[in-house]
């Protein structure tokens, strides 16, 4: 309890200009990039919160953990809203390797259990980035995600993942994103396990739920 006293809710009323302002919370184990881009998301009645990570907090368990604080801490103060939603976004990248899955499955078991919503890449945050310049073949494998910053560099001229250039990633470049990440999906409306097994990522879902294109869990 001395947690929720110290920490403020995410969700205050400053958060919100209007009293059913719906609110995606998201944490990550980025420090940067994902936040510089969906602080750029303009949508109407939408509040999006990113927690970041520090170089010392960013294993899948950290991750989880932060957002369960969030959570807790909005519940206690009375800040949470029906249609809000909690959101983990993870990259695969080296968490997948046999020294980290069963910590990686730990957190995203104790995720689901919570109630979040789980939007994972393989490999990394910024495939969600690449696809909405060009296209990825399904069955794609990226080792790292060096791999998909390099591409992404030579598509762009540049790329730093500290300092995202909102103008690269531009509101009417979303849907075609959207519809490549569907498409590197079998089933994309309901997609297995907790990550795609091939290049892939599942940033779309939430992009999508931001939108207000899927249904609000119940």
């Amino acid at each position: 309890m001395s947690l929720l006293r110290r920490k403020p809710s995410v969700l205050g009323r400053a958060e919100r200009m209007f009293r059913d302002d719906r609110a995606f919370v998201v944490a990550t184990e980025d420090t940067y990039a994902p936040a510089q881009y969906f602080d750029a998301i303009r949508e109407p009645r939408v509040i999006i919160k990113v927690l970041g990570s520090d170089d010392t907090l960013s294993a899948p368990e950290h991750v989880v953990a932060r957002l369960k604080a969030a959570y807790e801490t909005a519940v206690a103060a009375g800040d949470l809203l029906r249609g809000d939603e909690f959101w983990v976004l993870l990259d695969t990248d080296h968490w997948v390797e046999p020294n980290h899955i069963a910590s990686l499955q730990q957190a995203l078991l104790e995720a689901r259990q919570a109630g979040f919503m789980l939007a994972m890449s393989n490999p990394c945050f910024e495939l969600w980035l690449l696809l909405h310049h060009e296209d990825v073949p399904a069955g794609t494998v990226f080792g790292r995600c060096a791999e998909v910053g390099k591409r992404l560099r030579a598509r762009l001229g540049r790329y730093n993942k500290c300092g995202v250039c909102a103008e690269d990633f531009p509101a009417s470049s979303i849907d075609d994103a959207i519809r490549r990440a569907r498409a590197l999906e079998s089933n994309p409306d309901s997609p297995a396990g907790y990550w795609p097994e091939k290049a892939g990522t599942r940033v779309y879902l939430l992009v999508e739920a931001i939108r207000g294109k899927t249904a609000v869990p119940a």
